[in-house]
């Protein structure tokens, strides 16, 4: 191709960028590759602030971290062939979780796919359904430059979720050689700082929930279920107050705060069944992503098939209703339609709010009587960490055990600590290169919660590490395997030897040791005192550190679950009368 040609080239990529600037975007994340060369380049000189990460599949999960902690469109460049499929996995988590990326892969032009040109594969909607748009535009130099804008553009709008629900878009863009050229004259932005496309929210007209609606929040005994999303603490908090109902507030909820309405050990309360009879409700309204909790998620299915009325309040619709039973969708802003509710609605009796804040203390107080002891183990340390962090701190916990035990055992939070997990896949991968996004994009100090699996199976994100102005320690929780398999039926049904070589999987590296070869400082805590000396010392120091916490056996980990789960029941049970 002429130079003329790799000119307009690297003039539509300045373009590309200043456009996305423009509309907002503030970081990319760039893995090493020549094919993506001219789009590296126009990111390398402009405003973005730039990471690079040597792995795509961690670069994929460390743009989702940027991302899930800014709420802004993250741009990841990668270049062609397995590179772009590296990012899959990462894709797939942005996309149910709600979370905006613009993934930007380079291709081989048209004359040299399909006759066996090198790192070449057919990147056409390479991630599926997975993404929320995806452009194919072919070469750059072949249309006309008064598109570039507007193309650009409308990537940010639709990673935003201008047509639906926020989430990862695609863009491919074959390059042609030379790759290294100067761009020249930018085509001319809309004036000022204008994206050349932008969404204007019209105010929204009076929220008409309905008589038949309306009448559910008339008196009527009710509880808020309320996950990631589901609205401002001020406002559920001022409903809540307002109906008499009580909050079960999900870990990811920014609900687990100090006031009596917000329930943090629903899971543990509802165990028992005499309990979950006597807190049976009339009304359940679901706000957010679904709740973590397995036994909240069967406890509201046969709530339904008992008659009772289930509501879900978002824009999301069906997609976030976690069980198949009959419910009604109104789909508002939480905030919107709790503003309307809280000034239309009749309070419940008060027994039924002292019910649950009385079930609520009598669990968190088994739960404190069983972790009292000194020695280290995972409720414990997940409790830990949720209640003794610092206020402006972000924890971002593991899929598998480690949400669970937040969960399940965590309990109340500053008001002003976030919690962030993947659960829209709920997988394990790409947690610690997750947390490093989530601790470059802000200047509070990070802590990640993982299991050693977990740990491990991202480890080529030590390579990279965070970057200069950020803080992260990373709390590894070593049982030696797969810990949550231990409470599934696989334990109990089948020999030893075959139970450990399929899930308990022991890997008999020291997570410490391998954290200590990249160079990163490494704690080992032998009790929680000593991982509360550890925190204290870590915690907000600029760089990225470990703490190593070998915990009792996985078999130990079961029976320690049971103590407190039975503790709960107790307490639960004689502070409603059912002893």
């Amino acid at each position: 191709m002429s130079v003329a040609s790799s000119e307009i080239q690297a003039t539509f990529c300045a373009t590309f960028v200043d456009e996305l600037l423009l509309g907002g975007v503030t970081d990319v994340v760039l893995c090493p590759g020549s094919r993506s060369t001219p789009l590296a380049l126009a990111c390398l000189k402009s405003s973005l602030t730039t990471h690079v990460r040597l792995d795509e599949r961690s670069a994929a999960f460390f743009a989702l971290g940027l991302s899930r902690s800014s709420g802004r469109p993250t741009l990841v460049v990668v270049t062609s062939g397995t590179a772009a499929a590296e990012l899959h996995a990462g894709v797939l988590e942005a996309s149910l979780d709600r979370v905006p990326l613009i993934i930007a892969t380079a291709d081989r032009p048209p004359e040299l796919q399909q006759i066996g040109a090198p790192q070449t594969v057919n990147q056409a909607h390479l991630y599926g359904d997975a993404v929320r748009f995806t452009s194919l535009p072919g070469p750059c130099h072949a249309w006309p430059t008064e598109q570039w804008r507007s193309f650009s553009s409308r990537l940010v709008l639709e990673a935003n979720g201008v047509a639906g629900l926020p989430g990862p878009v695609h863009v491919n863009l074959p390059f042609i050689e030379p790759l290294v050229t100067a761009p020249g004259e930018l085509p001319p932005r809309r004036s000022g700082t204008q994206p050349w496309s932008k969404l204007a929210v019209s105010p929204s007209s009076s929220l008409d929930l309905g008589r038949e609606v309306l009448a559910l929040f008339e008196g009527r005994r009710g509880v808020f279920l309320v996950g990631d999303g589901g609205g401002s603490l001020e406002q559920i908090r001022s409903t809540a107050q307002h109906l008499a109902w009580p909050v079960l507030a999900d870990a990811r909820s920014r609900c687990r705060s100090e006031d009596p309405v917000m329930v943090t050990s629903a899971d543990g309360i509802l165990r028992n069944k005499a309990v979950a009879l006597t807190l049976a409700p009339e009304v359940v309204v679901l706000l957010g992503a679904p709740p973590a909790s397995k036994v909240i998620t069967e406890w509201i299915t046969a709530l339904a098939g008992q008659g009772v009325e289930i509501v879900v309040i978002g824009r999301d619709g069906p997609s976030r209703h976690p069980t198949s039973s009959p419910a009604t969708f109104l789909l508002s802003s939480p905030d919107e339609a709790l503003g309307v509710i809280a000034t239309i609605g009749t309070p419940a009796p008060q027994e039924w709010l002292d019910s649950w804040i009385n079930a609520e203390h009598a669990a968190t107080q088994g739960i404190e009587t069983v972790l009292s002891r000194a020695e280290l183990s995972e409720p414990g340390v997940a409790r830990v960490l949720c209640q003794e962090l610092p206020d402006d701190s972000t924890l971002v916990v593991s899929s598998s055990m480690p949400i669970r035990d937040v969960e399940w055992f965590g309990g109340r939070r500053p008001r002003a600590q976030r919690l962030l997990a993947n659960r829209g896949a709920n997988g394990i991968d790409g947690v610690v290169s997750t947390a490093m996004g989530v601790a470059s994009s802000r200047s509070g100090p990070v802590v990640a919660l993982v299991g050693d699996l977990a740990f491990l199976h991202d480890v080529s994100a030590l390579v990279d590490g965070v970057g200069e102005n950020a803080s992260l320690v990373v709390v590894v929780l070593d049982n030696d395997g797969g810990g949550i398999f231990s409470f599934l039926p696989q334990r109990g049904t089948l020999h030893e030897h075959d139970f450990e070589t399929l899930f308990g999987t022991p890997r008999r590296v020291s997570p410490g040791e391998v954290a200590r070869g990249f160079g990163i400082e490494v704690a080992v805590p032998s009790s929680l005192d000593e991982l509360r000396s550890a925190l204290g010392s870590l915690v907000g120091r600029q760089g990225l550190h470990v703490v190593h916490c070998v915990v009792p056996s996985r078999d130990a980990n079961v029976a320690l679950h049971a103590e407190i789960h039975a503790a709960i029941e107790k307490n639960v049970a004689e502070s409603l009368g059912l002893g």
